[in-house]
């Protein structure tokens, strides 16, 4: 959440208004450092560009001269394939070997899978496809060849075998096939050196950008570093200028501050001060009532006995002593909620002068001793107390127990009827503070009364619960003077959450102390 910082008790007198900045501001608003940023990002940006281009340029390169690479180690392996089946067929013819015709079925199986991946590579030349169409029937008129004279030895015939592979009838076929895979690993070494060139070309513009982009970034870094001692002169020059302005600035905020501590303490005295000279009055009104609470006994007395004398009915009295009773009634009831008013601004008083202590609190152990001095109140109202992991703060451990306790102690009394009361404390922790939440599913409070909680003397919804409206107002007082503040989330008829945010370390400075 959002961390909005009290406002103080009193408003302090209105600022004097504020000096003119200095002369020399208005001539640190240079156009060089702007316009240098500008145009180094600029190039900046021109160079990543041109920079990238190229870089996928001579990818494209390195990957075109792996194809042709990988085009030309295909036609090799076709021509080992060829020359290796030759050999085995007249190893084979010669010898009879079985060793031999394994090794000729190999590479026969391997040599058309070979043309076809040659033929696959070379989708994007229309040369080289025109050449791997008329090779396919030369290859296959050649291992027919083989097939028939490897058949005459197999069938026993081994002269007429070695008269076929005399007499050679496909030797011209295999002439234009070994002359055309001579001729399609001459187009691809012929390939193969422009795409190695346009890579090494795409490699040198690719170093050239480097380094003229590295001259240039440099050459902009030193002019902004010489801009940036410029501009640094001027700054320093503001400062003194600054520091002789703010001299005298600090000087009446001091004023202004210590006027302000002044009538603070004034406030605090008045308020202690007339809530303890209406002390004396009000005792007065007290003993005066009990002597008159006396005097009625004795009088009605009397009358009885005056009554008796003169043979009156002995209850005659009865409606007027009623009436005596009901006044004095209403009379000491005033009396002890003046009291208690009365008290409940000394308390707030006493409060405002009265000097935090701050330790390390553990706020989980705290909230666990609150719970257990409320167990008895909280087993009667069918209750649960439920605390996340809390952390530790460095505060006043007396004002966070009034504060906790006051909050706990609303939420177990505006339960809502017939819901079992669950009362939730968890923490947010944000930068330098706590906020503390603490959430019910009681009666909640209406919109229109969600501010007036918080001040003296005020409460909300139905008056059914013993209060003079001072609990809350105490609790924000109690806050505010710890550095933090107090807010409400509620919602009529499903409960309320209240966020305390407090510093994780209380100021040193934390109010008047009491003299």
């Amino acid at each position: 959440m959002a961390l909005v910082m009290p406002a103080a008790p009193a408003a302090p007198a209105p600022a004097a208004p504020a000096p003119a900045p200095p002369a020399s501001a208005g001539r640190l608003s240079l156009p060089g450092p702007t316009l240098l940023l500008v145009l180094g990002f600029a190039v900046l940006a021109s160079i990543s560009a041109l920079s990238i281009t190229l870089v996928y340029r001579a990818q494209d390169d390195a990957d075109n001269v792996t194809h042709t690479l990988r085009v030309m180690n295909a036609i090799s392996q076709l021509q080992i394939m060829i020359r290796r089946a030759e050999s085995a067929e007249r190893g084979f013819l010669i010898t009879g070997g079985d060793g031999f015709l394994r090794f000729y079925e190999e590479s026969r199986a391997r040599a058309l899978p070979t043309l076809d991946e040659i033929g696959k590579l070379t989708q994007d030349n229309p040369v080289q496809q025109a050449r791997v169409a008329e090779a396919r029937p030369l290859l296959q008129i050649r291992f027919e060849a083989f097939e028939r004279a490897i058949a005459l030895r197999r069938s026993g015939d081994v002269d007429g075998a070695q008269a076929d592979l005399k007499s050679d009838r496909t030797e011209g076929a295999m002439t234009r096939l070994g002359t055309m895979l001579v001729d399609m690993k001459a187009a691809e070494t012929q390939l193969l050196d422009s795409r190695a060139a346009a890579s090494r070309h795409s490699a040198a513009w690719l170093t050239a950008v480097s380094a003229g982009g590295f001259a240039v970034v440099l050459a902009l870094g030193g002019l902004a570093l010489a801009l940036n001692r410029r501009n640094i002169a001027a700054l320093e020059a503001a400062q003194k200028e600054l520091e002789t302005v703010n001299a005298g600035l600090e000087q009446r905020v001091a004023a202004r501050t210590a006027d302000l501590k002044e009538a603070n303490d004034e406030i605090q005295s008045f308020a202690y001060i007339v809530s303890h000279d209406l002390r004396s009055p009000l005792v007065n009104i007290m003993g005066f009532t009990s002597e008159i609470e006396t005097m009625r006994t004795e009088l009605f007395q009397r009358l009885a006995r005056l009554r008796e004398t003169a043979g009156d009915a002995p209850d005659a009295d009865a409606e007027m002593a009623a009436d005596f009773e009901e006044a004095l009634g209403f009379i000491k009831t005033s009396i002890t909620r003046m009291d208690r008013l009365i008290n409940a601004i000394l308390a707030l008083s006493r409060e405002g002068r009265k000097e935090f202590m701050p330790v390390d609190v553990d706020v989980g152990e705290l909230i666990a001793g609150i719970a257990g001095s409320m167990a008895h109140q909280t087993h009667e109202a069918g209750a649960q107390i439920r605390a996340a992991r809390l952390p530790v703060i460095h505060s006043d451990r007396l004002a966070l127990e009034q504060v906790f306790t006051n909050l706990l102690d609303n939420a177990l009394k505006y339960q809502r009827e017939g819901v079992p009361g669950l009362i939730e404390v968890s923490a947010v922790d944000t930068p330098g503070f706590v906020t503390f939440i603490v959430k019910d599913n009681g009666r909640g409070i209406d919109s229109r009364d969600r501010g007036r909680v918080f001040e003296l003397f005020r409460r909300s919804g139905r008056q059914d619960r013993p209060g003079e409206g001072i609990g809350l107002a105490h609790v924000r007082a109690l806050v505010r003077r710890m550095g933090g503040l107090i807010s409400l989330d509620s919602t009529l008829g499903e409960g309320s959450t209240f966020k305390v945010t407090l510093p994780r370390r209380l100021p040193t400075d934390n109010g008047p102390k009491d003299t």
